[in-house]
């Protein structure tokens, strides 16, 4: 018994993780603009916590004193009734069971159209990554082996100097899963070099004229774990280290690894050649 209880809330907790809750903010509607909210799948209820039902309208249906709902599939459109409206919550759940909160209110907003139909993939896709992310935290031998390859002496991969920032690929390794990345950031300028993002992109095909830009197919590559230190100080040298998801590569592309800056137009991009990608070392058995 104790054993499908157990099972039963594994199996609860899995289906709840795979839905996404999230916040619609404020949402004002009134008698000349309705609110048109559109989601990724079929709309399963709509609650509001303050809109009592007065009446029947001649067709049937629920006659309210506050807003008027009216929903097909998944769209939901909204209007004020009363200038009087109080505040109150409202809650969407799909049939995909996510689940859409926020407030509804009487207002003079203008904007008409809410649309969520990419919240709830983008949301799921996030918590997919986060969840890689942790997993592979949770292996400590990735951040020991990591902290080895920020250890081993600079090898030259390739590297770019532009608006006073130096920026070298200094040593690559694989293992199984993860290739690792310590890369050298020397900041030649006045001004503090903040890094706010870092991609990882996986280029195949070349662009073999103008405007042909269909020869060439982008793929994105998430980073598993990088090191925290950010801020490259005027006038000094950082060495930053990177674990994204080992990747077979063909030998037509090239990795695009580009520093974005969090305020700034500083954003240096270098590219690493498919071939030489190809031939990274594999970390060894005394390595790992």
């Amino acid at each position: 018994m104790r054993k499908i209880i157990i099972s039963s809330l594994l199996l609860l907790a899995f289906i709840y993780r795979g839905h996404c809750q999230v916040n619609m903010g404020n949402i004002e509607v009134n008698k000349d603009f309705t609110a048109t909210l559109n989601f990724g799948s079929d709309v399963k209820f709509i609650t509001l916590g303050n809109n009592p039902q007065i009446g029947v309208t001649p067709d049937g249906n629920p006659l309210n004193k506050y807003y008027v709902i009216f929903q097909e599939g998944s769209t939901v459109v909204i209007k004020g009734i009363d200038p009087l409206s109080p505040k109150t919550s409202i809650t969407v759940k799909l049939t995909s069971g996510s689940i859409y909160y926020g407030t509804l209110a009487y207002g003079l907003n203008t904007q008409i159209f809410y649309d969520f139909q990419k919240v709830e993939s983008k949301q799921k896709m996030e918590e997919v990554h986060k969840d890689s992310v942790n997993e592979a935290i949770g292996e400590k031998s990735l951040v020991t082996r990591l902290n080895y390859v920020l250890g081993l002496e600079n090898e030259y991969v390739e590297g770019i100097d532009e608006n006073l920032l130096e920026v070298v690929i200094s040593v690559i390794r694989n293992d199984d899963k993860y290739t690792y990345f310590k890369i050298s950031i020397r900041n030649n300028s006045g001004n503090d070099y903040i890094i706010d993002n870092t991609t990882f992109k996986y280029v195949e095909g070349k662009n073999k004229g103008l405007f042909k830009k269909g020869n060439k197919i982008e793929e994105r590559v998430n980073t598993i774990y990088e090191t925290n230190n950010k801020t490259v100080k005027a006038y000094s040298i950082s060495e930053l280290g990177y674990v994204i998801p080992l990747y077979a590569v063909g030998t037509s592309g090239n990795l695009k690894i580009q520093f974005k800056e969090l305020k700034g137009t500083r954003n240096p991009a270098v590219e690493i050649n498919s071939k030489t990608m190809l031939k990274v070392k594999t970390l060894g058995l005394m390595e790992k």
